[in-house]
């Protein structure tokens, strides 16, 4: 399939694809003057919009490709520990911050009772 299929079939833009494939995420052979996308490519370009949706940057993923152009999925589970890990400390930290908020508040609110 070419091109306008698999954008249509991955749900990813054309010059998405294109991206994929200037980075080296994506390998497509040529038939022609016109790259061949099978299902694998289709799915692969899933998995990356997935990816960028987790907040995952592309320059992460490129990080994480084995030598055979296929992601090392291995290196991608540690990978997911590691931004889930970073998101818990995010949340630990937004709560503090909540808390403090909810703190501050009681103050201001009594210091405008005392008024």
């Amino acid at each position: 399939m070419y091109i306008n299929e698999a954008s249509k079939r991955s749900g990813a833009t054309q010059r998405a694809i294109r991206l994929y494939e200037a980075l080296g995420l994506l390998n497509v052979p040529r038939s022609g003057k016109y790259r061949v996308y099978n299902d694998k490519h289709i799915e692969l370009i899933k998995i990356i919009r997935e990816a960028q949706t987790l907040g995952i940057q592309l320059s992460d993923l490129l990080i994480l490709k084995s030598q055979d152009e296929d992601l090392d999925w291995q290196l991608v589970s540690a990978f997911l520990i590691q931004q889930e890990e970073i998101v818990e400390d995010k949340i630990q930290t937004l709560i503090v911050q909540k808390k403090r908020i909810a703190d501050y508040r009681e103050t201001i609110k009594k210091c405008l009772e005392g008024d």
